[in-house]
């Protein structure tokens, strides 16, 4: 029972968090600061923490084309799938079944688990998968339905601003081009920082606290239920696959089967309100992959641990 007791650590923060937002002692608007706050500090610090002193492998470069491919593939098979559904639906679909939040929150499950060795499997896999997360399947989206208004002119320029807009992701690539080259970064450096990369779990658990919302009408449930089975399924086969195929050790074969199981990204729900969809209806969905997401990958990385 042991391993049980991370996920229901995980789980406290988040409820809390969300009867504290019930009182008015925070507001949901708060969520874009500790956002900025993960993303632009405690994030980075991570990722510079994980590649202290690490031994290159190269073969780990195989992971961003895991996290490219998995979030490609989802989205072009909901587009297949949803030929007869109307434009709206179609939108929230195929945006809501792409991507992996791997940074906020599933990032925070492995490394408590795998300590590391799993931070640095997420930031891999995690590069791959925010092409697409982070702008690929907005402007996949509007060009291949069409939305029109703002989100038409997608240019490969605002691909690229997007995709460099966080320090996360400039800290993504720096210590990947330094990975490559053999190039470490001190251990001291991490020592320093340390503060900062112990505050992204509880940071992030936090910020879904405040971003939890509860369904509009019983329809809500509908679409969500169906966005969260086409997630699971899709990434089930895919990790049972993985877990086979790829020429890794047993531990980093485990991790990828939770990185394929990591929710929603957190700004599919904006994209999908800018293409035409239903942004509430989203953002309920959200929740529910997030939280759902992380109670599966807990239990799951317990019972692997």
């Amino acid at each position: 029972m042991d391993y049980l007791i991370k996920p229901c650590s995980f789980l406290f923060i988040i409820f809390l968090t969300y009867l504290l937002k019930r009182t008015g002692m925070f507001k949901k608007e708060y969520s874009m600061i500790v956002m900025k706050i993960i993303l632009n500090i405690t994030l980075p610090a991570v990722v510079i923490s994980a590649f202290a002193d690490l031994e290159r492998d190269l073969s780990l470069l195989l992971l961003v084309i895991l996290g490219f491919g998995a979030s490609l593939g989802s989205y072009f098979l909901m587009y297949a799938l949803s030929r007869k559904a109307g434009k709206a639906d179609r939108i929230y679909r195929v945006i809501g079944v792409s991507g992996y939040n791997v940074g906020c929150y599933g990032m925070p499950v492995i490394s408590a688990f795998f300590g590391n060795i799993g931070t640095i499997t997420s930031i891999m896999f995690d590069i791959g998968n925010s092409a697409m997360m982070i702008g690929g399947n907005y402007a996949f989206t509007s060009i291949l339905l069409q939305t029109g208004g703002e989100s038409t002119p997608v240019r490969p320029s605002d691909l690229l601003r997007r995709f460099f807009s966080s320090a996360a992701m400039i800290t993504y690539m720096v210590v990947l081009v330094l990975y490559i080259l053999g190039i470490s970064i001190p251990q001291r450096a991490a020592d320093f920082i340390s503060p900062l990369s112990s505050a992204n779990a509880f940071l992030s658990m936090f910020m879904l606290g405040l971003l939890f919302t509860l369904p509009r009408k019983k329809e809500d449930w509908k679409g969500t239920l169906a966005i969260l089975a086409f997630r699971f399924a899709v990434g089930a086969a895919l990790a049972a696959v993985m877990f086979h195929i790829l020429p890794f050790s047993l531990e980093i074969r485990r991790i990828a089967v939770l990185l394929l199981l990591c929710p929603m990204g957190s700004v599919a729900p904006a994209f999908i309100e800018r293409c035409g969809g239903d942004g509430e209806l989203a953002s309920f969905t959200n929740s529910m992959s997030t939280l759902s997401s992380l109670i599966v990958m807990s239990i799951l990385a317990g019972y692997f641990n």
